[in-house]
């Protein structure tokens, strides 16, 4: 490896990608190289793009490429600036594989640092759908007892309890303490199904 400066986190040493970029410009032993990068796809929206950046040997050989994939809505960085970071991204990745600022690694600081606002970015979708699903939960349909294998429970309860309490007392016991407000459909049902009892 180059020794270029590099940053050390979680543990590795990483270059960043401008590091990698003045050394290759900058030393004589790439002088005369060339380096490109073209968008390989992407969304018609322009919501992600796939790049590749090409270094070229002064003949125009292919010395070494390097991709990189970024999605717009991936982090607050890339909200602005995802072609930019994609293309810095794959130039990056294609000199690590030179063996510039690369210790074993081909990621760049960037890319790690992307790489974990994504993970965080994710995780934190993740938690939120957990939320919205627990609030679901909690606005459970008014018909929910009439529509589940809960209702034979619902006319158990009531067939158990009848000598006990009203049908206003088991309807109050149901809304407070198993299924919250019913509609008064679920009332007429289970009022005909404790008449019946």
């Amino acid at each position: 490896m180059s020794q270029l400066k590099t940053i050390k986190f979680k543990g590795k040493d990483y270059a960043e990608v401008h590091t990698r970029v003045n050394y290759f410009r900058s030393s004589e032993q790439y002088k005369d190289w060339g380096e490109e990068c073209e968008i390989v796809e992407r969304a018609d929206d322009w919501s992600w793009v796939l790049m590749k950046s090409i270094i070229r040997y002064p003949d125009e050989r292919i010395a070494s490429t390097g991709h990189a994939f970024e999605e717009k809505d991936a982090s607050h960085i890339n909200a602005r600036n995802h072609v930019e970071n994609c293309e810095t991204s794959a130039l990056g990745r294609a000199l690590g594989k030179l063996g510039i600022g690369s210790d074993g690694s081909i990621a760049t600081y960037e890319e790690v640092q992307n790489a974990i606002a994504n993970e965080s970015n994710d995780k934190a979708k993740a938690e939120t759908k957990q939320e919205e699903v627990k609030e679901e939960k909690k606005q459970t349909p008014d018909e929910y007892i009439l529509e589940t294998d809960n209702w034979e429970k619902v006319l158990r309860y009531m067939a158990t309890n009848k000598d006990k309490m009203s049908l206003a007392e088991m309807i109050k016991e149901f809304e407070d303490k198993k299924y919250g407000k019913l509609q008064k459909k679920t009332h007429d049902k289970l009022k005909k199904a404790y008449d019946k009892k």
